[in-house]
């Protein structure tokens, strides 16, 4: 009996397993495999010349789920990490250039570095969880104080100003779980417009980013409409930075994620030359190597592979899936079960039939509650 594809094809261990800022911070190995994409570096250049440049300290980073989001940030709280090994795996994997926008403003020295607060979200009151956060840290003068009914703007604005510290840097990702508990409860959403007004008004390094799917408003889409503009005056006060990556970016992060122990497979590089044909000539902006690319994704079909990323952003109700969440889902027709029943013959692929299968096992009534509904109904009757 033949081996099957699974003995011969795995999924990096950088991809099985999600980033958490919070328990993840300060670990060397949690930046390792990280690979800072087009997308995500155009988003630290714009977030690092605002704050060298002007006023602006508060940002919002919003993305479809699974567009890195979370490793970006775990890598710019390392970046203004004490520890200089930290530093330097954070420096290594950015690419920064010394004398750069980014290591001018993230500026940290060994032994010397930012007070970093980063935050996961929970369906909680925000400013508890900032209090927190501030409890636990070393020496802080309020540490052990009572949580609730605390001024935290004016502790974070206080250690933003101490000459002892460089900066705060005040990671929030997961924003949209204390949003839709402010919406839920009707908690005050004028914390967050209080929040960053005060980091653009310090004297001292105040950096706040929020990490969130969708906009502001989406999460009091059921309030009135006085509310959401309310809503809509809050998110102004923070720049929102889109963190969507290109499809090719996403195609050379599948390539990196899928490893092989036959490196080699001669047979699909023609298939992989017909499809990056196709594609160029539909689209202006082709790069030159995409049939590398897109032979890199076997034992994805090249035309599955293209598939991936923008399927990836569609919003089926509320059952987002990254593209490494695909690649590992142990679900009907998904790509492990594949693996795991495929043997390795001249074309093994996993073709976009059966990603259609996958989807239309296990997604198919999300779908059709989705503003996609319609169309993939013509789908599903014209096949």
């Amino acid at each position: 009996m033949p081996n099957t594809l699974s003995s011969e094809v795995l999924i990096s261990r950088r991809f099985l397993r999600s980033v958490r800022i919070d328990a993840d911070y300060g670990r060397v190995d949690a930046l390792e495999g990280f690979v800072l994409q087009p997308s995500s570096a155009t988003a630290l250049e714009i977030l690092a010349k605002h704050v060298a440049e002007t006023q602006q300290r508060a940002f919002t980073w919003t993305g479809p789920y699974g567009s890195g989001k979370s490793s970006l940030a775990l890598a710019l709280t390392s970046l203004v990490h004490a520890d200089k090994h930290i530093q330097q795996a954070a420096r290594k994997v950015l690419n920064t250039q010394r004398g750069s926008t980014l290591t001018k403003v993230f500026d940290a020295v060994p032994g010397d570095g930012w007070v970093v607060i980063p935050i996961v979200g929970k369906r909680a009151k925000i400013a508890d969880e900032i209090a927190r956060s501030l409890d636990a840290i070393p020496h802080h003068r309020n540490a052990g104080r009572t949580v609730h009914n605390r001024n935290v703007i004016r502790e974070l604005v206080s250690l933003a100003e101490s000459p002892r510290r460089r900066g705060v840097l005040l990671i929030i990702d997961e924003l949209g779980k204390f949003l839709e508990h402010s919406a839920k409860s009707g908690d005050d959403i004028f914390f967050y417009q209080e929040l960053a007004e005060a980091a653009c008004r310090a004297r001292g390094k105040l950096v706040v980013v929020g990490i969130l799917h969708q906009a502001f408003e989406q999460y009091a889409s059921k309030m009135g409409r006085e509310a959401r503009d309310e809503w809509v005056k809050v998110q102004g006060r923070f720049l929102d930075i889109s963190l969507v990556g290109a499809t090719d970016e996403t195609l050379d992060l599948i390539g990196r994620a899928i490893n092989s122990e036959r490196a080699l497979h001669p047979e699909t590089k023609q298939v992989a030359k017909q499809v990056a044909l196709s594609v160029s000539k539909v689209r202006s902006a082709t790069p030159d190597d995409l049939a590398l690319r897109l032979d890199r994704c076997w034992p994805l079909h090249p035309v599955t592979a293209t598939l991936l990323g923008p399927g990836s952003k569609r919003k089926f109700g509320q059952n987002e899936r990254s593209v490494f969440g695909f690649l590992n889902s142990i679900e009907p027709k998904g790509f492990r079960e594949f693996l795991e029943g495929a043997a390795h013959d001249q074309f093994s692929y996993y073709y976009p039939w059966d990603f259609w299968d996958y989807l239309h096992v296990n997604l198919e009534a999300a779908i059709l509650a989705s503003p996609d509904g319609h169309r993939w109904a013509l789908g599903v009757e014209a096949v």
